[in-house]
């Protein structure tokens, strides 16, 4: 049975960004406790449901924490839920183990003890060098902040770091994002520990402070030939600094590429869990429910007291369903063929492995999107390789329109 990769969802934040619509909160610190115990907790439901379903201790091949932000975690509890993961799960020896971390939340003592608790990855969130750009992004530190977080991580022990930028922000010029990407070059020349850099082209997303500015004028709508300059630029200046341009937003030296990601990008099974997680798993895809007071009680409350005993959890739940998913369904298979088309579609050395999605649908993939794949080839969106589909150099700007034919 093909290994898992698992998702553990930290939603708590200092402060809430002024572009981010992630399921986040600032006003629940005292929920903290509670909340960790519960997806210490539903780690275990995993478990359980895992045997009754006849897989006991199923095998995890990397674990990240995301968030919110996950490095406000205390050691103790960044602690308790990797036991308990190592306790319900198979967790491979060489696990990947990433934790989302915010320059400025995190100290040297902090650092080198989530380290020895196995944590081997770190990815954080730098977004811009220029302070009037982390301003505009509600940003709580500043460029130095993130130099000082990628030296401490170094002496802690951590040799595989990412570091995530945001392009396309209003009123960034070209020239400005240069800046962002010299200096971050500069720190990665600097810190061989820096193996990774994430680039992400800014959605102004409803209901965050930023839509609320554009439509009051505060701002100005970002210019996408601008933003298409800076990511044209940035492919040019990561290149000549040693870093592959593995998938669409993401590049990293060789051999450090995100294995946890790269299994959502494969559409491989994977355990989302903690409030607002998403997974795919058993056949099933679910969404846990997003409120993490919700979530707490649905995890605590997970199944009926009858005549003073509580029931077998596994007698009323599927693997991978715990207490607090609150929908999930069946993926059939033009679901799935659909969800590989466009996520393999992304890796942009690797692509779609056309011998391997005939093996996995028992259909070819010339068959099923024949009109589709003439169109984009005669389009130069697509290009074959060895038995692969992949993204031309031009489909890469135009991603979105290849994706939406395979829909």
């Amino acid at each position: 049975m093909m290994p898992y990769a698992l998702y553990l969802h930290i939603p708590f934040c200092r402060q809430r960004c002024s572009y981010c619509d992630f399921n986040t909160y600032t006003t629940l610190n005292d929920l903290q406790p509670a909340y960790v115990a519960a997806l210490a907790a539903e780690i275990g439901q995993i478990g359980e449901l895992a045997t009754a379903a006849g897989d006991p201790r199923p095998a995890v091949r990397t674990v990240f924490f995301g968030g919110g932000t996950p490095s406000l975690l205390t050691v103790a509890q960044v602690a308790h839920l990797l036991d308990t993961a190592r306790a319900s799960f198979a967790l491979a020896s060489d696990a990947e183990i990433t934790m989302e971390a915010n320059p400025g939340t995190v100290s040297a003592d902090w650092l080198a003890d989530v380290r020895a608790l196995g944590v081997n990855r770190l990815s954080f969130g730098v977004q811009s060098a220029l302070p009037g750009e982390l301003a505009l992004l509600g940003r709580a530190h500043d460029f130095a902040a993130a130099v000082e977080a990628v030296g401490m991580a170094t002496a802690a022990g951590f040799d595989n770091l990412n570091l995530d930028l945001i392009y396309g922000l209003p009123g960034q010029s070209v020239a400005d994002w240069a800046q962002t990407l010299a200096a971050v070059l500069s720190l990665a020349a600097s810190a061989p520990a820096v193996t990774h850099i994430s680039l992400y082209c800014l959605t102004i997303e409803p209901g965050t402070p930023m839509q609320r500015w554009l439509h009051s004028g505060v701002i100005h709508a970002p210019d996408p030939d601008t933003a298409a300059d800076q990511y044209e630029l940035a492919g040019r200046e990561l290149a000549a600094a040693g870093f592959g341009h593995y998938e669409i937003s993401n590049w990293a030296r060789p051999g450090r590429e995100c294995r946890h990601n790269v299994v959502y990008w494969r559409n491989e099974p994977y355990l989302g869990l903690g409030a607002g997680a998403h997974g795919l798993a058993g056949g099933y895809r679910y969404q846990v429910v997003r409120q993490p007071r919700a979530y707490v009680r649905r995890i605590r409350d997970a199944t009926p007291v009858i005549g003073g005993v509580r029931q077998p959890f596994e007698h009323f739940f599927p693997f991978p369903i715990s207490s607090a998913v609150a929908a999930y369904h069946r993926v059939e298979a033009a679901e799935a063929m659909s969800d590989t088309a466009i996520t393999q579609l992304r890796l942009l050395d690797e692509g779609l492995d056309m011998a391997g999605f005939a093996a996995r649908f028992g259909r070819a993939f010339d068959d099923v999107y024949a009109n589709e794949v003439q169109q984009l080839e005669a389009w130069q969106l697509l290009h074959r390789h060895n038995d692969r589909l992949l993204l031309t150099e031009r489909g890469r700007f135009l991603s979105n329109q290849v994706f939406y034919r395979f829909v």
